[in-house]
């Protein structure tokens, strides 16, 4: 792995201007995430909340988030690391996508496992420039190519599908009148056969967000009428908690 040799790719999708998503790039400011499973994760999303409902997310990036700070985990998650480390990609070209990248942790790792194009979706640009000034300081194989786009997700409709999607901190973002459709989109993104690995945070039951409250039960529930199969569900230790409180690696696979 040669950090010089890392080709990183900046691109604009079709969108353009401000995308009025609330799907973001790890999409909420994250404050307090500690504490019980069950509680609502605090949040100051409503600081740069928008006329028509939906937020600002490049003003957000824009006031400055530093690494570890707000939802910024300063690293790729560790129970995807272990995903990874476990289950390196196969064949030539493996291609992954992971919407919301944020700085672009799990690119990196993603493809240091073997993922040949690794496609990060974001819908600010600061948060993209973020992004690609992070990953000049990663150490990747010199055959992966990094792309970061500044894309609404909704409307994102890829030529190619991807052998892998990860979704962390992302569906939470969503308003929940929006989950079928983010599960559509998936199910367009992923090729058959292929493997969407979802982090299923935060967990609970309370009101409100984003972020909203998430169970395994609800991401089974979205993505089986679209053609996915569960594979694996595992709590994630507590040693790996990536934000500090309850957190699942739900891991499907796109029917044939």
């Amino acid at each position: 792995a040669r950090r010089a040799a890392l080709r990183v790719v900046a691109a604009r999708g079709r969108g353009r201007g401000r995308i009025a998503s609330r799907a973001s790039t790890r999409a909420m400011a994250l404050e307090g995430a500690s504490g019980t499973s069950d509680g609502a994760v605090k949040s100051n999303a409503g600081d740069f909340a928008t006329d028509d409902g939906a937020t600002d997310w490049d003003a957000m990036w824009s006031r400055g988030i530093e690494r570890g700070q707000a939802f910024d985990c300063s690293r790729t998650e560790p129970a995807f690391e272990r995903f990874l480390s476990a289950r390196a990609a196969t064949g030539r070209g493996a291609s992954a996508l992971v919407p919301g990248c944020g700085r672009g942790y799990a690119l990196a790792s993603l493809a240091r496992a073997g993922y040949e194009v690794c496609v990060g979706l974001e819908i600010s640009n600061t948060a993209r420039a973020s992004a690609l000034e992070h990953l000049k300081t990663e150490d990747v194989p010199s055959t992966a190519v990094v792309e970061v786009m500044v894309e609404d997700f909704f409307a994102f409709a890829p030529e190619e599908k991807f052998d892998l999607c990860y979704d962390c901190t992302f569906l939470c973002a969503i308003d929940p009148r929006r989950r079928e459709e983010w599960a559509r989109v998936y199910a367009n993104c992923v090729k058959p056969g292929g493997i969407l690995v979802s982090v299923v945070f935060p967990c609970g039951d309370f009101e409100g967000g984003p972020p909203y409250a998430l169970t395994p039960e609800i991401v089974r529930d979205l993505l089986a009428p679209v053609g996915f199969e569960e594979v694996s569900l595992e709590e994630t230790p507590a040693e790996l908690y990536a934000r500090g409180r309850l957190e699942y690696l739900h891991v499907f696979k796109r029917s044939a």
